[in-house]
């Protein structure tokens, strides 16, 4: 009896052992959930997503379930709002928040904080370079990292977030992701600037039909979020207005006309927002019964999505964000969803 005993103690102490892990905790910003998944990656984490400067109590539920050692916050204070914070700290977790003025910091300084780790992880390490204020470039980047197939750095199109030679790293090569449909992506500076450095460099452009799949994906989940924005009762007839001319543009196989509309059309969603979530706002969500929908991917088996894009895809680094959006006290509230990788 008492070998027994033993024995499901035992049991008992190996399980949460097991369930012992790091969570990295990320909004559904494209640019922030891809760093996360690489963060995951090389620290065997968990991916939990929360809709951007949004407080949720059932991603506070979701961690704490996974009774993590560490919780790694990627963005900054109004991407993953400060309630979280003071909560999971309240909770006796021990967290660490990475983030930055944009999302271009906040990539520069996750890839020099875990560059020890990706040393590591990569012995022949490949670069990603993906336009930060391009959605459909970020997914192509997500879907290599998940395979582990690389390491991202951002670029706006002249400029990249942090420069290859600071990382303690070998690169084998370095991969430059490039959009068809948005000529404002263009990376050619880049290409020859790396190329200078006597790094090998090759340019993929995503296919067409990934393209329109991945526009598809972006209508519906704004379809989505134009349905939670009248649930709330706040008028969205500018933006149904915007989102047919992106649906009839893509009947003509216009891809570039429709996505130039759609970031627009996705800057002036976030614009909305802001304006309703605002901090003692008229129009702020409030209870744990607001249904945001399916607007984001999965990464391992939690979930991260894709939106944030912010409308100017041709504005200069220093001058683009991740934090735009309503947080911290008073923040609102919704019901965690799962999310869809945008293909």
């Amino acid at each position: 009896m008492l070998k027994k005993l033993i024995v499901l103690l035992s049991l008992i102490l190996s399980i949460s052992a097991v369930s012992a892990t790091d969570v990295v905790l990320v909004s559904d910003n494209c640019a922030d959930q891809t760093a996360a998944l690489e963060v995951a990656n090389v620290l065997n984490a968990t991916v939990i997503t929360t809709t951007w400067g949004i407080y949720n109590e059932s991603v506070v539920e979701e961690i704490k379930a996974l009774n993590p050692d560490k919780v790694i916050v990627i963005g900054g204070d109004l991407a993953v709002v400060d309630d979280y914070i003071t909560t999971l700290e309240n909770e006796g977790l021990t967290i660490e928040r990475i983030g930055g003025q944009t999302r271009y910091d906040t990539n520069a300084n996750i890839t020099l904080r875990f560059q020890h780790e990706f040393a590591t992880a990569y012995e022949n390490a490949t670069i990603c370079v993906a336009h930060g204020l391009d959605d459909i470039s970020l997914n192509e980047t997500m879907a290599k990292i998940r395979e582990g197939h690389c390491l991202m750095i951002l670029s706006n199109g002249s400029d990249l977030s942090v420069e290859p030679e600071r990382l303690h790293l070998r690169i084998n090569k370095v991969e430059v992701i490039e959009n068809p449909v948005c000529p404002s992506c263009n990376h050619s500076a880049v290409v020859n600037g790396l190329r200078n450095k006597g790094l090998n460099v090759a340019v993929q452009n995503i296919p067409e039909d990934r393209v329109k799949s991945m526009i598809q994906n972006r209508i519906r989940h704004m379809e989505m979020k134009i349905e939670m924005l009248k649930g709330q009762g706040i008028n969205t007839t500018e933006l149904e207005e915007q989102l047919n001319e992106v649906n009839a543009l893509m009947n003509q196989n216009k891809y570039q006309d429709a996505y130039r509309i759609m970031i627009q059309l996705e800057g002036e969603q976030m614009a909305t927002v802001r304006l309703h979530l605002q901090p003692g706002g008229h129009g702020k969500m409030m209870g744990n019964n607001t249904n945001m929908g399916n607007m984001g991917a999965p990464m391992d088996h939690q979930n991260v999505g894709s939106t944030g894009t912010p409308a100017n895809t041709s504005a200069s680094m220093n001058h683009q964000y991740e934090n735009t959006t309503v947080g911290n006290a008073g923040a609102p509230h919704i019901n965690h969803q799962n999310m869809k990788v945008m293909e």
